[in-house]
C-alpha cells in the first residue's frame, strides 16, 4: 500500500477524506484491538506486542542445581564427555545422545532393575554371573571375606595341582580320590619341595573298606620298615609259636639260661640242652 500523501493543490474536503481513511483503514479501528493488549494507542500496542514476543523468546534450562537462561539468537550447545557420551544434533530439531564405542567411568557404575545386565560375554542377573563362552576367567587374585563361602561342584586348575598355599584344608565330611588314567592317592612332600614326594594311595577295592588310625603319636610301620618295631610295641603273650622261624630262638635268647650236658662212657659230652631257668 503506498504512503496516503496530501498536496499543496488538494482541496481540505480531499485531506478530510484521506485522514478519515488513515485512521479507519490503515490504522484500523482502536475498538477492535484484543482484549489482552492494555496499550490505547498504535505505537503502544506494537511496543507491547514486542515485549511479549521479545520474552517469550528466551528459556531457562537447569541441571537442577544451576540455571541459565538461553535468549533470542544465542546458541545452545550440548556437550558430550570423551570415552562416554557423543552427542548429534539433526533435523528436525533432534538432538540424540549415544555411548561411545570404548567407555570410561571414573566414579561407580550402577544398573538398576531386575533383568539380566550384559558386558561382552558376561552377564549379570540377579546375583548369578554367566558367559556366553564356555569359562569366565579371572585375571586377579580372588579374595572372599570372612566367614564367606565358596561354593563349586568342581575346581580345577591349568597346572598340575590346584595350590592352596599355607592354608588348612578343612571338611567336615570325606576327601575322595577319583578314579583316573594313573592310579590316584594323597601326596606328601616333605620338609622341603624337591623332586620326591610321599604317595600314599590304595589298591583296587572290592568292597567298601575302613582303616583305622589310632589315637596315639608314632611312626607307621610298612612291610618295608627295618629295625622299627620295638618289644613296647608287642603286647605281652602276643608272639605264638607260629610267629617263630625254627631257628629264632638260641640259647642266647632264653632267660636265665640253664645247660644239661649228655656225656658218654668215657666222659665225653655228646650233646648239650639249653633251657630256661626262670
Amino acid at each position: 500500500m503506498a504512503a496516503r500523501q496530501i498536496t499543496a493543490t488538494q482541496t481540505l474536503e480531499e485531506f478530510r477524506t484521506e485522514f478519515n481513511a488513515l485512521s479507519a483503514t490503515d490504522f484500523g479501528d482502536i475498538a477492535t484491538l484484543n482484549a489482552g493488549i492494555s496499550a490505547t494507542s498504535v505505537i503502544g500496542a506494537v511496543n507491547e506486542l514486542y515485549s511479549s514476543i521479545a520474552g517469550s523468546l528466551a528459556f531457562n534450562i537447569s541441571d537442577g542445581s544451576n540455571t541459565q537462561t538461553v535468549s533470542n539468537a544465542q546458541t545452545m550447545t550440548f556437550a558430550g564427555t570423551a570415552n562416554q557420551l557423543t552427542p548429534t544434533v539433526s533435523a528436525t530439531d533432534t538432538v540424540t545422545y549415544a555411548l561411545t564405542s570404548d567407555v570410561t567411568i571414573a566414579g561407580n557404575f550402577t544398573a538398576s532393575g531386575t533383568g539380566t545386565h550384559t558386558l561382552g560375554q558376561i552377564s549379570f542377573a540377579s546375583s548369578t554371573i554367566a558367559s556366553s563362552g564356555d569359562t569366565v576367567t579371572v585375571d586377579d587374585n580372588l579374595s572372599l571375606s570372612a566367614g564367606k563361602t565358596l561354593t563349586a561342584d568342581n575346581i580345577s586348575s591349568s597346572q598340575t595341582f590346584v595350590d592352596f598355599g599355607a592354608k588348612d584344608v578343612v571338611t567336615s565330611g570325606f576327601f575322595y580320590t577319583s578314579a583316573g588314567p594313573t592310579e590316584a592317592g594323597i601326596v606328601f612332600e616333605g620338609s622341603s619341595q624337591d623332586a620326591h614326594e610321599t604317595l600314599i594311595k590304595a589298591v583296587e577295592p572290592t568292597a567298601d573298606q575302613t582303616i583305622t588310625v589310632p589315637n596315639e603319636t608314632g611312626t607307621i610301620v610298612t612291610t618295608g620298615s627295618t629295625a622299627v618295631v620295638t618289644g613296647t610295641m608287642i603286647g605281652a603273650d602276643t608272639v605264638a609259636e607260629a610267629n617263630m622261624a625254627n631257628d629264632a630262638i638260641g640259647q642266647d635268647q632264653l632267660k636265665s639260661v640253664v645247660t644239661l650236658q649228655i656225656l658218654n662212657s668215657g666222659g665225653t659230652v655228646v650233646k648239650t640242652l639249653f633251657g630256661a631257668g626262670a
